[in-house]
């Protein structure tokens, strides 16, 4: 500051040595000229300013970080996820639905079937769903199996529910024909902010990967399934749904979508039914996936669990696979079909280098319960589950249910370090 200071005073005096050293003589020259002869030594302006030359260095700090001064710490960025089965709704589910409603039509009330669980999806970011059934936007009456159709109620519930991110390709996806998957297009084409993935209009539209960013990080989703139950599109209709038994195709398109995302989600619906071991193809499947560009694998299909696991890939980063998150609900008969889990992780990107960790991984099981002939069906975790009511479970009806069984499933087929069991 005190070179400010001198540089102001330079400007005050300066006027005054300028007039003194260029006045006119009072005789003049003979050539009228000025006379600036002067025995006088010069003054300077560095003698007017006396400023140390180390001052004049001292630049005013603007703000420019110094060439010696770290760069900023990289931010992680972090995104709490959660996952999902089957949402299997079966006819007494929409029945009970809509009796709440006092069977209007087209009125529903799901919200008793899935409140017990409300916690584990709530303030999640990013919820994962594979909704089994078609939602035909309300074409077509509901409908069960072997046909399925669910109403536009439950679609919009399970938005309200907090799911943003929905898997439609499944062995029902054909359930009502082209028609019934166009409407169903048509319904879920209507909701903001969610991602619908699975089926598309025609090619055009499948190359438009879906992406969603989430508090900075850019998710890519992908979804196929191995069966149709036998049923194909009509000849010459552009609709196009993900066949997961095409390897080489899904290879392109998962490198393709990590391509334009840091973290790439692929939605499979595969596996044997019923079955709650990891299936040698499916290892091997999953490990060329993972190559390509999955981060995170999720399975469904058998409606029952499989184990969870991490592949370390090509590049020597670790993707999650988890083989199959059975039902989320549903009113099948068998005992073990009643034991799901929600999924629950964290993804962390690294702001500068934009590497993924998928890290947090647990599984809370929940115990779909129904009453005597499939009487108010509803979702617990297994938490709030208690002996009394697996001792009443409806599906005793049809094979060996009880406390100690849950436990025992859980415990032989799903790893320790991923179980929540308290």
């Amino acid at each position: 500051m005190n070179y400010i200071k001198k540089l102001a005073s330079f400007f005050i005096v300066f006027p005054f040595i300028l007039s003194a050293s260029c006045g006119v003589s009072e005789h003049g020259t003979e050539s009228g000229g000025i006379d600036v002869s002067n025995d006088e030594p010069a003054i300077s302006v560095g003698d007017i300013l006396e400023v140390p030359s180390e001052e004049i260095d001292d630049k005013p700090d603007l703000g420019v970080p110094h060439e010696d001064e770290p760069p900023p710490e990289p931010e992680q960025l972090i995104v709490r996820a959660v996952a999902v089965g089957d949402n299997l709704i079966h006819q007494p589910i929409y029945s009970q639905a809509n009796r709440r409603m006092n069977n209007a039509e087209n009125s529903y009330d799901f919200s008793p079937a899935y409140e017990n669980v409300f916690e584990l999806i709530a303030g999640r970011e990013l919820a994962i769903i594979n909704q089994e059934t078609l939602i035909c936007n309300d074409i077509f009456p509901p409908s069960s199996w072997p046909s399925f159709n669910s109403p536009v109620a439950l679609g919009d519930f399970m938005i309200e529910m907090g799911f943003n991110v929905f898997g439609i390709a499944n062995n029902h996806t054909l359930d009502k024909g082209a028609e019934g998957l166009s409407a169903c297009l048509d319904y879920w084409r209507t909701k903001d902010d969610v991602v619908v993935v699975g089926a598309y209009y025609d090619k055009e539209d499948r190359k438009n990967i879906r992406t969603k960013e989430i508090n900075g990080i850019t998710f890519s989703f992908l979804s196929y399934t191995e069966h149709l139950n036998g049923l194909v599109l009509p000849a010459g209709s552009p609709l196009e749904i993900g066949d997961a038994k095409d390897l080489d195709t899904l290879e392109i398109e998962i490198a393709r979508a990590k391509g334009i995302s840091d973290v790439c989600v692929v939605l499979l619906h595969w596996g044997q039914e019923d079955y709650d071991k990891i299936e040698p193809y499916q290892r091997a499947a999953a490990k060329r996936m993972a190559d390509a560009g999955a981060d995170i694998i999720l399975g469904t299909h058998p409606h029952v669990l499989r184990d969870i696991e991490y592949i370390e890939r090509v590049d020597g980063g670790i993707s999650l696979v988890a083989y199959s998150l059975a039902n989320f609900i549903s009113a099948q008969d068998k005992p073990q079909t009643m034991i799901g889990g929600v999924l629950s992780f964290e993804v962390a990107v690294n702001s500068q280098t934009r590497e993924a960790q998928i890290k947090d991984v647990l599984l809370t099981p929940t115990i779909t319960h129904y009453d005597s002939k499939y009487g108010f069906i509803r979702i617990y975790p297994l938490s709030e589950y208690t002996p009394e009511l697996a001792a009443a479970h409806g599906v005793k009806e049809f094979g060996h249910f009880s406390y100690d069984y849950i436990y025992e499933v859980l415990n032989n087929n799903v790893s320790e370090e991923f179980l929540v069991l308290n």
